[in-house]
Parts: structure tokens; sequence; C-alpha cells
């Protein structure tokens, strides 16, 4: 009896964060801050936590994630400054301009994976105002538009997770990053190939045609060997792995380009000369559009050298208060730090008069409600940590033994990062439940740990009704988020179920 109060109990804060999104539409932050009020009244009155012992969990939960907050923030200065700048808008252009203006198949993949891939490695949420209107430009209807791109996002989700991966190194008892890496890279790959073809469908292509083939086969492999060159053979360098996948989607979706005016020619009798694919921008406005990227690129693989590695340990310094475990911070080593480096390189290729105080006040206040979100998330977290209620969620879940417990947390996992604003806090809190069941059932803990990262960051996001909010108003279409929310769910129900059977068999075969 005493075990389902407690599991009950446990589950409350889900319970309230479900309802208030699903039910009574409030925004992340309402929803957290109301999770977060049960969750101190439980430790308060359920768990006899002292005042004081609610403050410090709440406060170390939010130290925690520094990584995140800073990732958070920075990449919403790179997003303005981007945009502002102008070298988004040549970015788009030049990307547009190697596909025949009436494919409009093909326009769509190249939005997607080459010019969202290149923003999304700095700001996965700031290729939404970028992909979800151009997806509308191309002709597609706002409800398509949204719930597709949606559906495709999801898989680039744990990898901008990964950003934060030294926190969830940290929530998971020091864990090494590079292995997290490597399940988290190895499971996200069938995600791929998922979510380009539930984008393809949504936007009405048929799966058998050449194109769609092509399409998918070719962009799919192209961010698959980007995850395993940046995963599984040099994961020190996982913050490479989005911008790869764009850099061989770009040259991929070039020979497409190419391949697709000739296909055109053959079919049409007495055919006059191909269209020209030739961007409108010259050459030099069009390297001042990838130059920052390329330079930020740059500057993460010279902070690798090993004599700079070595200059830049003697930055970073220890955090330890109120009996918890004592972690490192280093901002210079942090992805947060590479994103600002970025930004701040965006207007020295700068192709408009930009006004980088300007931009750094609009990007404080659009960043006002994630950051509060996660603040008040992570605080949630912490609490429910030091209450002790996810040590006895996971040991029932445990129970039952090693195969139950594979095929059944992924679902957790999935529900867990539904349940928050955002994924980070699900991603923290379910890292650290591993710690003791890893032992217990003989799974490496970096195996778990890395089921959780994707499981909790991609496939529930395109459901989050914050998210669909969001995705609507890009598209100007009002009254549709239960549609937008019944398009995306076979889909992303779809890559929990393929990612749960991997998982359930790297769980037995993982060494």
């Amino acid at each position: 009896m005493r075990t389902s109060i407690d599991i009950a109990i446990t589950l409350a804060p889900f319970a309230v964060l479900f309802s208030a999104f699903l039910i009574f539409k409030w925004d992340a932050v309402q929803a957290v801050t109301f999770a977060w009020i049960v969750e101190l009244v439980i430790a308060l009155g359920y768990y006899h936590m002292t005042p004081l012992r609610a403050i410090e969990a709440s406060l170390w939960g939010n130290l925690s994630m520094w990584s995140g907050f800073l990732v958070l923030y920075t990449g919403q200065i790179f997003g303005q400054a981007y945009r502002n700048t102008g070298l988004l808008e040549i970015l788009l252009e030049s990307v547009q301009s190697i596909v025949p203006s009436w494919d409009q198949q093909g326009r769509a993949v190249a939005l997607v994976t080459v010019v969202g891939g290149f923003i999304s490695a700095f700001n996965g949420f700031a290729t939404y105002p970028v992909t979800i209107p151009g997806l509308v430009d191309l002709g597609f209807d706002g409800l398509s538009a949204c719930a597709s791109y949606l559906v495709y996002f999801s898989w680039t989700l744990p990898f901008n997770s990964l950003f934060i991966a030294p926190t969830i190194s940290n929530a998971a008892s020091g864990v090494p990053v590079v292995e997290i890496v490597r399940s988290a890279g190895l499971l996200s790959i069938p995600l791929i190939f998922l979510s380009l073809l539930g984008f393809l469908k949504i936007l009405g292509f048929r799966f058998f045609e050449w194109e769609t083939q092509v399409l998918i086969w070719s962009m799919g492999l192209g961010n698959a060997v980007a995850i395993i060159l940046f995963t599984q053979i040099w994961p020190a360098y996982y913050l490479l792995t989005l911008v790869t996948g764009a850099a061989i989607s770009l040259g991929t979706i070039y020979l497409y380009g190419r391949l697709s005016v000739r296909q055109s020619l053959q079919s049409v009798v007495g055919a006059a000369r191909p269209e020209v694919l030739r961007s409108s921008f010259p050459a030099t406005m069009r390297f001042r559009a990838y130059g920052p990227l390329l330079l930020g690129i740059l500057f993460v693989l010279l902070t690798k050298f090993p004599s700079i590695e070595r200059a830049l340990s003697h930055v970073e310094f220890g955090v330890a208060a109120w009996g918890y475990r004592r972690f490192t911070i280093n901002i210079f080593t942090s992805a947060g730090f590479f994103i600002l480096v970025t930004s701040l390189v965006a207007y020295l290729f700068a192709c408009k008069r930009a006004n980088f105080a300007k931009d750094l006040l609009t990007a404080t206040r659009r960043s006002r409600a994630p950051l509060t979100t996660l603040l008040v998330g992570s605080a949630t977290v912490y609490l429910m940590v030091d209450a002790g209620q996810i040590g006895q969620l996971g040991k029932v879940l445990s129970s039952g033994g090693k195969l139950i417990y594979a095929s059944l947390y992924p679902a957790v996992a999935f529900l867990g990062g539904m349940a928050f604003g955002q994924g980070l806090p699900g991603d923290f809190l379910l890292s650290r439940m591993q710690v003791p069941i890893a032992p217990m059932l003989g799974i490496p803990l970096t195996l778990l740990v890395g089921i959780v990262t994707v499981l909790t960051m991609g496939p529930p996001n395109a459901l989050k009704p914050t998210q669909i909010a969001y995705a609507a108003s890009l598209a100007n279409v009002k009254g549709k988020d239960g549609e937008i929310f019944r398009i995306c769910l076979p889909w992303q129900v779809l890559q929990l179920a393929v990612t749960a059977i991997l998982a359930v068999i790297l769980v037995f075969f993982w060494k």
C-alpha cells in the first residue's frame, strides 16, 4: 500500500504537467511553475523535507544545468545575429538555387536538411522561423508545413542536447561524455530515416517515386555518416555532427539538382536547354553566409589540440555545496561559448547593417521564457531527486528484471521528455535515475543514459503543445493545434517503438 502511494505521489508532478499542457492549454512557464509548487508541497508535506533543504535542492538543480542555460541564451543570440546581418537570407537562397524551381520536393528537403541542419547545429529552435514559413512559400499548406517539420526536426534534438553532455554526465555520476555520445549516436540513426519519411509523406509525396527514394536514402545516409564519424570514430568532436551532416547534404543536394534537370529533359520531347541553376548572389556574398559557420567549426577543432586543451583546463573550476557531488565548470570549452563566438563572428561578415546591442536585447527578451522554464524545471527535478521519488520509481521499474525494464523505461523516458516544456530537465532527471539501476541489472550506465537522452529529447518534441502552438503561429494556422498533434502522433509513436526495440537489443549486447 505504501509503495502504491509513493508511486502515485511520484507521478503527481508529471500528471500536473500533462494536465496543464493538454487540458488547460497553459504555456510551458505556467505549467512547470505549477508542477514545481506541487512538488514543493509534496517534498515538505509528505517527505518532511525542511524548507532550507528544499531551497538548496532547487538552487543545486539550477547550478547543475549551467551549460543548458548557456546554450539556450547564446542560441538566441546566434539566431538574432545571423538573421539581422542578412547572412541567413543569403544562405537560404544559395541552397534553394541549386535545385530547379519546379522541383517542390527537392527544395523542401534542401530547406530542412541543409539550411535547417546548419542553423540547428548552433540553435535548433532558431530553424522554426526559417523552415516553416519557407515551406509555406514553396506552396505547401500551413498545416502540412507545421506537422512535417515538427516530425523531421525531432531527430536532430538529441544532438542539440549533447551540447549539454557534461551536465548529463554530472547527473549520471560522472559517466564519460564520449560514452554517452556513442550510445546516443547509434540509437539516433534509425530516427533520421523515419523523420525524413514522415516529413515527405505528410507533405503528400509518394514513397516509391524515384525523387523520394533518392532524397530519403541520400539525405539519410549523409547524416548517418556524420553520426558515425563524430559519435563512433571521433566522439570527442561530437559538436560537429549536425554541421557535418548539413555539409554532406549540401553536396548531395547539388548532385540531386543536376540529376533532376537531366531527368526532366529526358522526359520532355523537344526540350530546350536546361534551367540554369545559379544563385542571384555573387560568390563573395555566399562565402560571407558560410564564413561564420566555418570559423565556428575551426574554433571547435582548435580547442581540441592537446596544448590548447591543456591550457584551457587551467580556467575550469569546481563547484560543491550542501553535500552534493562536486562538478567542474569550464565556460571556454562549453558549447554555449562556441555558439557565442560564432554569433560575434557573424557581425564581421555582415551583409546588412546590424546593431549588436539591439540584437542582444532582443535575444534576451526572447530567451526569458525558455530560460525560466529550464530554471523552474531543473529545480523541480532536484526536489524529486532529493526526496527519493526518482529512486523509488526506478526501483519499481527494475523489479521486473532486465528485459521488463529495457522494454518499459523507453516509454517512461518518452513521457518524461514530453512532460516538461523542454526535454533537458527530463533528460537530467531520468539520467540520474539510472545510476543505482545500471549495476543492479547489469546494464552499462552509458547505454541507459544514451537511451534516455535520445528518448527524452527527440520523439516527444513534436507532441508538446508549446512547440505545436509556436509552429502554428509561424504558418498563421489558427485553431488547428489538435489536428497537428494527430498528424504527428503516429510518426512519433513509430519513432518511440523503433528506438525501444533497438534499445532492448543493445541492452543485451552492448559491451
